[in-house]
């Protein structure tokens, strides 16, 4: 009788155990089903944008500091030194340098909330369709986008200096070349035997 109990309370054991696992998978797969509240996270130009922000608000923190040191250089200064006018003209630059960096941290800050209420619309739209979020071909775009903002407007620096302007390589000129002489030869036996 002893042995009895033992059994059934393992046998309870496997039992409630393998409900317990049972309960749980099924918790995972009907709880996996629940949109995202905060889809932005998983954007990576959201994520982008606000990397952005924080690169220009730390640039437009190290202008504030320069500029305080420079003006504390600028005060110590005698009135008739002639090195005051360069470094009026240094704190002027680094004011404009330093308006510059405050706006695009600003910019980058909207465009990130822009960004935000748009991949929540999009991924509500995408989850109501049960599509997957976010599309790979938007960050594609955005990169190139990124790309072409950011490269240099100079023509020097756009085009690489070589002394061989839109020629091939004497390696590709040597494969074509080869190829034209074995289709003459091809075509040129085949030719000859009609």
């Amino acid at each position: 009788m002893n042995n009895e109990k033992q059994n059934g309370s393992r046998l309870w054991l496997i039992n409630g155990t393998l409900g317990l696992v049972i309960a749980i998978v099924i918790g995972l797969i009907t709880g996996c089903n629940r949109p995202n509240p905060t889809p932005e996270l998983t954007d990576p130009i959201y994520s982008d944008l606000l990397q952005r922000s924080a690169v220009a608000k730390a640039a437009a923190e190290s202008k504030k500091a320069e500029i305080k040191t420079l003006r504390t250089d600028l005060s110590n200064l005698p009135a008739r030194d002639t090195s005051r006018n360069k470094m009026l003209e240094d704190v002027t630059s680094k004011e404009h340098l330093l308006m510059a960096a405050e706006q695009e941290a600003l910019y980058y800050e909207i465009r990130a909330t822009q960004r935000k209420e748009y991949a929540r619309d999009e991924y509500a739209k995408a989850f109501g369709k049960n599509q997957p979020w976010p599309d790979p071909a938007d960050f594609v775009a955005y990169k190139l986008q990124k790309k072409l903002k950011d490269s240099p407007r100079e023509w020097g620096s756009k085009i690489q200096k070589t002394d061989r302007y839109n020629r091939k390589s004497q390696a590709d000129t040597r494969k074509e070349i080869d190829e034209k002489q074995k289709k003459t030869e091809s075509g040129g036996t085949a030719g000859s035997h009609k």
